[in-house]
């Protein structure tokens, strides 16, 4: 099971069972077939924000953030490519992103955020990404992209 497979069935059971401690949100997911330790929940409930609270029915238990308003990932690395003097090439199946030193890193994310199925994995540095696709086409086709965002 992948993270966020993962941690959208822990926000489910929260919203559906009254649950007060980690061990009865691990026997949870093992119910449904998902081996987790406790520490694997723990950072799960971290991330996701979880904290202990009061329902409506006046019990304590574990209750979800209210739900974030998630910003258009493109709309965000548009924004961080212009703003870094993003320039974007191909080598073969390599794209290269070079940025202002200390901008990588959050261009990188940005690139993750877009979840694009042909992204075969991104590294980031201080000045510079690196990313990986299947073959040189689809690395042309993500220069193309990643130009365009920056000419917007």
């Amino acid at each position: 099971m992948r993270k966020r497979e993962r941690q959208q069935l822990v926000e489910t059971l929260i919203r559906q069972k009254r649950l007060s401690t980690q061990a009865e949100l691990v026997v949870a997911l093992r119910e449904f077939g998902y081996p987790v330790t406790q520490a694997t929940i723990s950072r799960d409930m971290r991330e996701l924000g979880v904290q202990k609270g009061t329902g409506r029915d006046g019990k304590t238990g574990y209750v979800l953030p209210p739900p974030r308003v998630r910003r258009d990932p493109a709309e965000i690395l548009a924004r961080l490519l212009s703003e870094s003097g993003a320039t974007v090439r191909a080598a073969q199946n390599l794209v290269v992103v070079r940025t202002e030193p200390g901008t990588a890193p959050a261009v990188g994310l940005a690139i993750d955020e877009l979840e694009r199925e042909e992204i075969v994995g991104t590294v980031a540095g201080d000045d510079t990404v690196l990313l990986v696709l299947p073959d040189a086409a689809a690395a042309q086709g993500m220069v193309k992209l990643l130009t365009g965002m920056v000419q917007t």
